[in-house]
């Protein structure tokens, strides 16, 4: 319960002696009145300095600096508004609730992008230990970080998960655990980076189709058809994908991990025809506050890895919503922003896409170009066009 301070109480000090002022009028002559004057005012002096001499003895009037430096006179107002207003503090602070992070403060998101060359693997070397141990062997001198996608487009999952839903679904396609590949890239001198694709998963939508967008008037899972393989997609607000991500956020961060990139965090490209078919969310304007939703659950279960957002530079150039809500509105701590031969020259650009969060330039190619330099960058060598 809040209590209301009560107002500080104003006393007013009325006069002791009220005055009686009789003014008379003799126009018979000036001169007596002036002379009455000059009698009262003597015989008042004489009477009234004894008095007053004696009540200042007394301590009847206290000046206010008197007041001020006398610490036995205090308002006691004052002293019982301020017990009033701690009591009310305490009471507010016994009964704060406790709330998911929302703030950048409570999210811990880095300042700004960390100095990065890196390179991203490939899944097949993932398979075994002598595959990876090849793969670091083969790797570009100069670099500082090592890319490794754990779950990619599609839902497989590259590593041995205990996530117990994509065990079940059959998502796991390698046998490595997060610690035996984090270690061998670590004995290498890199920085191991998580990977995972997050919302362009089929496995786990037909397995578990309330976590994909369903046609209303059939229940049945709606495809994607607008690239050559139909695809299914995972839906940002669906409890099922939060819970399913969240436990590969937390688990990558068990494992040591410090930075985990998410691609496909986006929408699919719904026809129109098919959106009064589907649940509202997928046609709405500011639907990409489902995506901070999502976000903001893996943070709640990995709240000290960074997340990344990777974000495909030319859908950022022709003015892609959802690439441009990723880069100003979603809580990242970072973006890895794709370009290429064909876009070079709007490298400026897209290292100022956002004004909120850091970018990270990610060439898609075996080597870093000579021009524009780069200070940090990814080589994607499996995304080159």
């Amino acid at each position: 319960m809040k209590i209301k301070p009560k107002g500080r109480k104003i006393y007013r000090r009325k006069d002791r002696f009220e005055h009686a002022k009789h003014v008379r009028h003799n126009t018979a002559s000036v001169i007596m009145t002036f002379l009455l004057a000059g009698a009262i005012g003597f015989v008042g002096y004489s009477v009234g300095a004894p008095i007053l001499a004696f009540l200042q003895e007394k301590n009847f009037f206290v000046t206010e600096s008197e007041n001020n430096n006398n610490p036995e006179i205090t308002d006691t107002t004052e002293s019982e508004e301020n017990t009033e207003i701690t009591e009310t503090t305490e009471i507010i602070e016994t009964t704060e609730e406790i709330t998911e992070p929302t703030t950048e403060e409570q999210l811990g998101f880095i300042q700004k992008a960390p100095d990065m060359q890196g390179y991203e693997l490939d899944i097949s070397a993932l398979m075994t230990e002598t595959a990876l141990e090849q793969a670091l062997e083969e790797l570009p001198e100069g670099l500082s970080h090592v890319l490794v996608p754990l779950k990619i487009n599609g839902g497989g999952v590259y590593y041995a998960t205990s996530v117990q839903d994509a065990v079940k679904s059959s998502a796991v396609q390698a046998v490595l655990s997060l610690d035996k590949i984090y270690e061998m890239i670590t004995a290498k001198g890199y920085e191991p980076v998580a990977v995972i694709n997050a919302l362009q998963d089929d496995n786990y939508a037909k397995n578990y189709s309330a976590s994909s967008y369903l046609k209303k008037d059939t229940g049945e899972l709606w495809e994607d058809k607008s690239a050559a393989e139909t695809r299914l997609w995972l839906s940002p607000e669906s409890s099922l994908t939060q819970d399913y991500l969240s436990a590969f956020a937390e688990e990558i961060e068990q494992a040591n991990f410090k930075i985990l990139v998410c691609e496909g965090l986006s929408f699919p490209n719904f026809p129109r025809s098919d959106l009064d078919n589907l649940e509202a969310v997928c046609g709405d304007t500011d639907r990409y506050q489902a995506l901070t939703d999502l976000l903001v659950a893996m943070r709640t279960n990995a709240p000290e890895i960074s997340i990344f957002i990777r974000i495909d530079g030319d859908n950022a150039l022709f003015g892609d919503l959802e690439t441009m809500y990723a880069a100003e509105y979603l809580p990242a701590d970072c973006l890895l922003v794709t370009m290429n031969a064909e876009n070079r020259n709007d490298v400026e650009t897209l290292k100022s896409l956002s004004t909120t969060v850091p970018i990270i330039i990610e060439w898609q190619g075996e080597e870093a170009p000579k021009t524009p330099k780069l200070e940090s960058y990814v080589l994607n060598p499996e995304s080159e066009s």
